[in-house]
């Protein structure tokens, strides 16, 4: 196992120009693999090389995708610790001991998703808006 095996990897799977790949490149900041693409990338490195990701906690590497007008409001996980870069280089050392090597510091990241759930709530008040004005439209007097 061998970095060129990593680049590869990531050449594949993200199409990530092998001019912008060493060893220290960080994914987020210099690659741009965020939110669903970076899940499903290390998703994917766990697979081929068997890597033991129990231990691995998403929201010290990446935030999400899209909008999220809840963490207006409440913190998402993510943004509740400080991030933890990823590199080819920490791959490789994940690949070759078969297990994720970060040891994270102690945290404690609120239950729930409160964020999420403010999301919901928002657009679903929306929702029922749009419909009793489109009721009291069709039906009012």
């Amino acid at each position: 196992m061998n970095i060129e095996e990593i680049y590869e990897f990531l050449e594949q799977e993200e199409a990530v120009e092998r001019s912008k790949l060493h060893p220290d490149s960080d994914f987020v900041d210099e690659l741009g693999i965020e939110g669903d693409d970076f899940s499903e990338t290390i998703n994917l490195f766990a697979e081929k090389y068997e890597v033991d990701m129990s231990e691995y906690r998403w929201y010290f590497h990446h935030g999400e995708e899209g909008w999220n007008l809840g963490a207006l409001f409440f913190k998402p996980p993510y943004a509740q610790v400080k991030r933890i870069r990823v590199t080819p280089g920490l791959l490789l050392e994940a690949a070759r001991a078969k297990v994720w090597p970060i040891s994270y510091p102690q945290h404690k990241i609120r239950e729930g998703r409160p964020d999420i759930t403010c999301n919901k709530i928002l657009f679903g008040s929306v929702g029922i808006f749009g419909l009793v004005l489109w009721l009291s439209r069709e039906f009012g007097t």
